[in-house]
């Protein structure tokens, strides 16, 4: 059976009270899934695609989900500082020029500080593309079929920041010129409403599931290996450990001939917060799995939640000991965090393309002329990989 639409992230309800919201929504997954397997059938030599959209094409019995996960903290970073975690959590912490927050797996989080001692962290996986449907009914810069009546709404956009971030939030705050502005105050210094950092989009999941289901080869040999298949592919980087390892677990289901979709609804999920060993300030006794809380979405598919320890326990945050060090930074706790997309594959064995090359590839597509893609996880900085020795040695 053919899905019916794309929900809303957890099935949140926002956009229920909206005329034509729900159906705005399903059209942008629609357009950006069919943007990128448009691009992959110009290249694949069946011009089929591994990757499909379960509104247009059914998915059959027998399919396997496949819970794809890895941990929140930024191992672009974390590699920065090899020994050092301190320097790591600190620098994780700090928000670039701009405010953009330098949290790259997927998750990004805001530190609520009271007279030294953190009384609070607040974790997100919302994508930005969400708020800014809300704010105008469709993405910014999204370009393709509209859904007519789909406006958004400003009024519950408001009423959003001012329940979850502050009630001082006032609209003029959050628009610039009269387009939503992500790099609002609410959402950089003041607080995290939803994902800001460049490469954390919906569209950007979307376009390395897709990609991923191209085979690769290099001299001959197919690639199976997580980091070879990323520097070749280039549908992200490949330090951080989101990138290769939603790359190598879609790939795998690939080279099987499996046809595979992203599971509906659509989204980045915080899955889980593993608090084993964490202790009270006395060293001894658990922490209460309680000091952990969902504010929107639910079990397995949290799209926000909060560390924050009671008032009458008479601690905070900051007093709670991981491996007997008391919490300095949100990044000790993201640490420990668990980011995950759901993939689907079904009708194994069924298409059987041929493997594409490394080098030259991203020329090869556009002398082919085919559409670029609507997002990649490169930042400037991944433009030109880096050699392969270069990155064995760290």
């Amino acid at each position: 059976m053919k899905l019916e639409r794309f929900d809303p992230p957890a099935n949140i309800d926002d956009f229920n009270s909206i005329p034509k919201q729900l159906e705005a929504w399903s059209e942008f997954i629609t357009n950006t899934f069919d943007d990128n397997i448009q691009f992959i059938e110009s290249v694949v030599n069946t011009g089929k695609s591994q990757f499909y959209n379960p509104t247009q094409t059914e998915t059959t019995e027998p399919f396997a989900q496949a819970e794809i996960s890895w941990v929140g903290f930024p191992k672009l970073i974390s590699r920065k500082h090899p020994g050092d975690d301190r320097a790591a959590w600190e620098e994780a912490d700090t928000l670039l020029p701009g405010g953009e927050r330098p949290q790259d797996e997927y998750l990004e989080w805001h530190v609520t500080r009271e007279q030294g001692k953190i009384v609070r962290v607040t974790f997100t996986c919302e994508g930005p593309e969400y708020w800014e449907a809300l704010a105008h009914g469709y993405p910014i810069g999204y370009n393709g079929p509209k859904t007519a009546g789909a406006t958004g709404d400003k009024q519950k956009l408001l009423e959003l920041y001012r329940k979850y971030i502050s009630p001082e939030v006032e609209l003029d705050d959050l628009f610039e010129n009269g387009q939503y502005n992500s790099l609002n105050k609410w959402n950089t210094t003041h607080g995290a409403m939803h994902l800001n950092q460049g490469n954390n989009t919906l569209s950007a999941e979307i376009n390395i599931a897709a990609f991923a289901t191209i085979l690769r080869q290099k001299n001959g040999r197919l690639l199976t290996d997580a980091d070879e298949l990323i520097r070749c592919a280039r549908f992200g980087a490949p330090g951080r450990a989101s990138d290769p390892t939603i790359g190598a677990i879609v790939n795998s289901l690939a080279r099987d001939g499996h046809s595979i979709t992203l599971a509906n609804p659509v989204g980045l999920y915080i899955d889980s917060l593993d608090t084993s060993g964490w202790t009270k300030p006395d060293g001894v006794t658990p922490v209460d799995p309680g000091y952990w809380r969902i504010l929107r979405g639910s079990t397995g598919r949290i799209l926000r939640a909060v560390y924050e320890v009671p008032s009458e326990e008479g601690f905070t945050v900051s007093d709670i000991l991981i491996g007997g060090e008391p919490i300095e930074f949100g990044g000790q706790i993201a640490d420990h965090i668990r980011v995950k997309l759901t993939g689907i594959a079904c009708r194994k064995g069924e298409i059987q393309n041929q493997p594409l090359g490394c080098e030259g590839a991203n020329l090869q597509f556009s002398a082919l002329g085919a559409i670029a893609p609507l997002a990649t996880r490169l930042s400037p900085s991944d433009a030109t990989p880096e050699p392969e020795e270069a990155i064995a040695l760290k």
